[in-house]
């Protein structure tokens, strides 16, 4: 229970951090940016809600117990498109740095169920994932390889001009090792843009796109029930940096 409130204080920490630069990208007035800057900060929006792994292989029933659970906290770091948003008149920045909450359960079989949620201070971005996942390790002929696949799907809320949602599908080899974990996932997503309200009446269109997704990280057990990992992730040709903090049972 320690551990738990210790992340839950890192997770406050990382939002009260991140409140002053979240401000900038608060969404309004979108109606004037024009279709091309709408898709450029489509695309940002797109990289800002994707659910990346920020976990390893093996999944979280491979303890004694055949459930497991894991509580987290991490923050992402993800380069944008400054023209785009400046257009928004809410000044010139060049990076969005997106604090969650992630939580994940595993039952047997090799199946996790993951939900991740953030409510970026001072914006109106609000960001909801859902995720399933299904191991395949023990039907590799190699110890201590793990192998799964994923499905996901995101969402962002919040911004009454706008919504934005991402379905994707990836595959992730790692290795389970007893400390440290590597690993490495290869997919895809589509992401739709849509504007609504006044948005929508000034005549920007629907925006849809298709982009390969790659994450390579690991995961590192500092202690007994708490783990980091570091994630550094594509979604097409943005950039995204992950730090994870999470208690896991």
């Amino acid at each position: 229970m320690k551990k738990i409130h210790g992340i839950l204080l890192a997770g406050s920490m990382v939002l009260a951090g991140t409140q002053a630069s979240a401000a900038a990208f608060t969404i309004q007035g979108l109606q004037a940016v024009g279709q091309s800057n709408f898709q450029n900060i489509s695309d940002d929006l797109a990289a800002a809600i994707w659910m990346n792994p920020s976990n390893s292989a093996e999944p979280h029933s491979a303890g004694i117990i055949p459930v497991g659970f894991q509580i987290g906290v991490e923050a992402t770091s993800l380069q944008v498109n400054s023209t785009a948003w400046s257009a928004l008149r809410n000044g010139t920045q060049s990076a969005m740095v997106i604090p969650k909450l992630r939580i994940s359960a595993g039952i047997p079989f090799g199946l996790d169920f993951s939900y991740m949620y953030t409510a970026v201070p001072s914006s109106n971005i609000k960001i909801t994932g859902y995720e399933s996942r299904m191991a395949f390790g023990e039907m590799i002929p190699m110890p201590m390889v793990e192998f799964n696949v994923r499905a996901y799907q995101s969402k962002l809320s919040g911004v009454t001009e706008l919504a934005v949602k991402d379905t994707g599908y990836a595959a992730m080899l790692g290795a389970d090792l007893p400390i440290f974990k590597p690993y490495i996932e290869m997919g895809q997503v589509q992401s739709t843009s849509t504007p609504q309200g006044v948005a929508a009446t000034a005549g920007l269109k629907e925006y849809k796109k298709t982009s390969t997704t790659m994450a390579v990280g690991a995961k590192v057990s500092i202690f007994p029930f708490l783990n980091l990992t570091g994630e550094y992730a594509t979604v097409g040709s943005k950039k995204l940096y992950t730090l994870k903090l999470a208690a896991e049972f």
